[in-house]
């Protein structure tokens, strides 16, 4: 089950996805659908199973990029080119071989939240009873 949230830090703020291969790979192709057809997509309506405390949509990107904090609520503000590359960047984690991982995905815009996406890093029950 893909899971997904803020985590908030004076110092380090980072928003965190955490599954297992098959998990980060829906992730990958709802970013290779948006790249295709960029347009506002709420991310735990479009992958079953995926848990949240926090509302998150992928957004074309404006005169923003990278994921932002809409007031408690998130937006990944991408263009069609970014989406394609995070996608690849993501399948990097998804072979079979491959036991754990982690990846920090960052657009370089000012005041973005930087995206931290982890294979078997962390228990599966990890930010459903342990925040």
């Amino acid at each position: 089950m893909l899971r997904f949230e803020y985590m908030p830090s004076d110092f380090h703020p980072l928003f965190l996805f955490l599954g297992e291969a098959g998990d980060l790979a829906e992730l990958a192709m709802l970013l290779r659908r948006f790249a295709e057809d960029p347009q506002t997509i709420a991310v735990a309506e479009r992958i079953p199973g995926a848990v949240s405390r926090d509302a998150l949509v992928l957004a074309p990107a404006d005169d923003e990029f990278g994921m932002r904090d809409l007031g408690g609520r998130f937006a990944w503000k991408l263009t069609d080119w970014q989406a394609e590359r995070i996608a690849e960047r993501i399948e990097l984690l998804t072979p079979e071989d491959n036991k754990s991982g982690s990846e920090i995905v960052e657009i370089g815009s000012d005041g973005e939240i930087p995206v931290k996406l982890s294979r078997g890093e962390f228990t599966d029950d990890f930010l459903i009873t342990h925040r």
